[in-house]
């Protein structure tokens, strides 16, 4: 081990040599204030040799991924690399980036991920659609990038609806006549992307937002005449359950 440790970047080893020092899970108060101390010295430190290339940071993170996925490292040693690989107009930053939800498969939205911490370091010149994208566009077999974009429609998919009857919301707003057409597209990369990935269509969900969207669009185009959504459903003959009674969209 300590071979290996002085083989290591020191910027690497030793935030290694700090998280070693305590146990993975169970930590008592006392500890993990003791640990965040020690931790927020490591984040100020200045190191000599503080560039370390995007494979360094790669491997270390494939053997260490579990004490990796911390606010402190990402933002000392993921988000700057990455800046700067973007800025020389690399990718294997971006292929990182992504491959960090690999064994996180339930993070691909977590606002402490490596993805959207990159984003909040660049002050929100990028957003995590547009990397996935970048990305794509270079290598667009890119099942990582594929797999975040899958997930996040298929969130944004079921959020617009998880309001229903009341309406159709995008994003955390109520959806707009002129938002509808680019959320029926949504619906379609989200398609897209299903097959692309081989996994199995929700045609659950496809097919509630797909008659949905353009029945809520119809409606805030006429709404004078209606009570409010629901009537309008009821009056069009158009199905619906409320999102509490079965929108368990897996």
């Amino acid at each position: 081990m300590e071979e290996r440790r002085q083989a290591m970047n020191p910027i690497l080893s030793d935030y290694l040599a700090i998280c070693s020092s305590f146990r993975e899970d169970g930590l008592s108060k006392s500890e993990r204030k003791q640990r965040h101390t020690m931790l927020s010295e490591w984040e100020k430190k200045e190191y000599d040799n503080e560039h370390i290339t995007i494979g360094e940071i790669r491997d270390f993170w494939t053997k260490h991924s579990k004490i990796c996925w911390n606010n402190q490292f990402i933002n000392k040693i993921i988000c700057p690399q990455i800046a700067i690989d973007l800025e020389n107009g690399g990718f294997e930053g971006l292929k990182f980036l992504f491959h960090c939800f690999c064994g996180h498969e339930d993070s691909y939205l977590n606002t402490n991920s490596p993805l959207e911490l990159f984003c909040k370091f660049c002050k929100y010149k990028y957003e995590p659609f547009q990397l996935a994208d970048m990305l794509l566009e270079h290598d667009e077999d890119n099942v990582d990038a594929l797999r975040y974009k899958y997930h996040a429609l298929k969130y944004f998919l079921e959020f617009s609806i998880h309001e229903m009857p009341t309406g159709i919301l995008n994003g955390m707003n109520g959806a707009g006549i002129t938002d509808i057409p680019a959320m029926l597209k949504d619906i379609e990369e989200f398609e897209y992307l299903s097959k692309k990935l081989d996994t199995p269509l929700c045609e659950t969900l496809i097919n509630d937002c797909r008659r949905f969207y353009p029945a809520y669009k119809d409606y805030l185009q006429s709404f004078r005449r209606y009570k409010n959504f629901v009537e309008y459903l009821k009056m069009n003959n158009i199905q619906y359950q409320s999102y509490t009674s079965r929108y368990d969209y897996e």
